[in-house]
């Protein structure tokens, strides 16, 4: 196959790949575009992104495309190669194998460079080939390979940074959400069960896994509005009265303020923002009704009721399981979307021993 001249290849593709890992500050999805673009510039078989673990200084895979499972078993000790060790990590050069038998990622050819900002090696991107070429990876292949490294390493640096901190702001709101649940033995738990129960629905509804976690995370916070709340209502042993009510109807909105802030993903905020929404339109903030309410909402709406219902306060008793579901499914059409209480009572059947909490 002809090859495209490599000055127009570069020109272009710098700016294709610029204009695309400027859109995002998503790790995963920087991390896809680089690695599709990489395999195209070098018409290459494969290709991998590693990020320099700090602690370990050792290479970690964060993502790869078109490596069959052995070798994809192989990069995660990557950084064990000697030559790679030295050559790239150690001395920040290029590495280039075009012997089989020397490589152990049982490649044809391989060519791997190092990403950095300035002097700091922040990671490593590398191509390969499992069918044969008539010539292996060549100079002009390391120097395309190395120019695109060196227009992708802010992107990656930046979005490794947003991970980073998006990571351990979720880590502080979910310790907050314990420490609120900690002062009222009554809640312990809750929100962790919240999103186990919501997390069973979706599974239920055949919803794919990347919308199931996006809902087991919004369900683990959507009490965190509740960081607001005085104490005086949060723990008050009687039933709250109509102004504490509607000062307590402000939790579901603040708590969709506060991970906003740092989550740009909007099924995560509805959830958090809606899950006190009623299908017949009777619920607070908003007031919405239907399908106005989000998907996530909705379910969290079920998960919620059937833990509040099961779980001992000092102004009620509990309600068995089945005496939760039953209230849930009265209620089907008019607090709830009957669609998601269709799928909760087939959750609860097909896996009783999930949903009898005691």
């Amino acid at each position: 196959m002809k090859r495209i001249p490599k000055i127009k290849v570069t020109s272009e593709l710098l700016l294709r790949v610029n204009r695309k890992v400027s859109s995002s500050l998503e790790l995963r999805k920087v991390s896809d575009m680089i690695l599709v673009q990489a395999k195209s510039a070098l018409i290459a078989d494969c290709s991998a992104l590693f990020i320099l673990d700090k602690a370990t200084g050792r290479f970690i895979p964060i993502d790869s495309k078109g490596f069959d499972r052995e070798s994809k078993e192989s990069l995660k000790v990557l950084g064990a190669w000697k030559k790679i060790n030295t050559q790239l990590l150690r001395n920040s050069r290029a590495v280039v194998v075009n012997d089989a038998e020397k490589n152990p990622l049982g490649l044809e050819a391989f060519l791997a460079v190092p990403l950095k900002t300035n002097t700091k090696m922040i990671g490593a991107l590398i191509v390969g080939n499992y069918k044969k070429r008539k010539k292996g990876f060549d100079d002009a292949d390391k120097k395309l390979l190395y120019t695109l490294a060196n227009n992708v390493s802010i992107a990656l640096l930046n979005a490794t940074l947003h991970s980073d901190m998006k990571n351990l702001f979720l880590d502080t709101i979910t310790s907050l959400v314990a420490a609120v649940e900690t002062k009222d033995p009554y809640t312990r738990g809750h929100s962790e069960r919240v999103a186990k129960y919501a997390a069973a629905i979706a599974k239920e509804m055949k919803f794919p896994a990347s919308f199931i976690e996006r809902l087991r995370l919004s369900g683990i916070l959507h009490d965190i509005g509740k960081i607001g709340i005085s104490d005086s209502i949060l723990l008050k042993s009687t039933r709250l009265n109509k102004r504490e009510q509607e000062y307590m109807h402000g939790h579901p909105l603040l708590g969709s303020k506060i991970v906003s802030s740092v989550l740009n993903q909007e099924g995560i905020v509805k959830g958090i923002e809606e899950h006190h929404e009623q299908f017949d339109g009777k619920g607070y903030p908003a007031r919405l009704k239907g399908k106005q309410i989000s998907l996530e909402g909705r379910i969290i709406a079920v998960a919620d009721v059937f833990d509040t219902l099961t779980t001992k306060r000092p102004y009620k008793k509990a309600l068995s399981a089945k005496e939760a579901l039953l209230e849930i499914v009265r209620n089907s059409g008019t607090q709830f979307d009957a669609r998601i209480v269709k799928a909760f009572q087939s959750s609860f059947s097909k896996y009783p021993e999930l949903w009898m909490f005691k």
